[in-house]
């Protein structure tokens, strides 16, 4: 079965696009769409009753540390590298 893609679909989905297409690439992608087309037809013909889907090709698992409240470091080991700070907040220039 030959699917048709016609120039007037092309500009149609070149104007959805809004890209400025010429002639000749309007004809080149009339039948590269077509033959994408026929392509996802041949697909269809496949029996994938019983498989599971894929959702990445990679077996992934989500690793994910406890939502759990902890101190990673003190408030001095914090303010050790500050250029200025007060013994308990970092001091930076006023802006007004």
């Amino acid at each position: 079965m030959s699917i048709e893609i016609g120039i007037e679909e092309v500009r149609h989905m070149a104007a959805l696009s809004r890209l400025a297409v010429t002639e000749e690439e309007e004809r080149l992608f009339a039948g590269q769409f077509a033959a994408i087309v026929e392509y996802m037809n041949v697909l269809q013909d496949i029996d994938v009753n019983g498989v599971e889907p894929l959702y990445s090709p990679v077996d992934q698992e989500s690793v994910t540390r406890p939502d759990t409240a902890f101190h990673a470091r003190t408030r001095e080991e914090l303010l050790q590298n500050a250029p200025e700070s007060d013994e308990q907040y970092f001091t930076v220039p006023r802006i007004v």
